[in-house]
């Protein structure tokens, strides 16, 4: 079980995303943008859309340096913050995508010292 944390500003994005984590058995935890205060660094994996993050880019990568690893929900494999994410999938998504790319970000916590 993993504790992620979700960054999307969406209501019907969060819920569909928080139902499908919750059922693999997932601890989610979510906030509607990068700029929430409360916000705790205690998480396996952040699952951000690319809404979320306002016109600063800047902001965007300095999330993604302290919620490591991100996987990036956008529109194109050529989101500007994409090479600071550990994965970038194209919306809408389809099969158990995301689920997988959060397997594998889990797991490269586990390589990295």
């Amino acid at each position: 079980m993993s504790r992620l944390l979700m960054i999307a500003p969406d209501s019907d994005l969060r819920r569909s995303l928080e139902f499908a984590l919750r059922a693999e058995g997932h601890l989610v935890s979510w906030r509607a943008s990068i700029g929430a205060r409360d916000l705790s660094t205690s998480f396996d994996c952040t699952v951000l859309d690319h809404h979320a993050l306002g016109n600063s880019l800047e902001a965007g990568e300095a999330f993604c340096d302290v919620f490591s690893p991100v996987i990036l929900l956008a529109n194109g494999n050529d989101h500007p913050l994409s090479p600071s994410a550990f994965a970038t999938l194209v919306k809408p998504m389809l099969g158990r995508a995301l689920i997988e790319a959060i397997g594998r970000a889990v797991a490269s916590r586990g390589t990295t010292t």
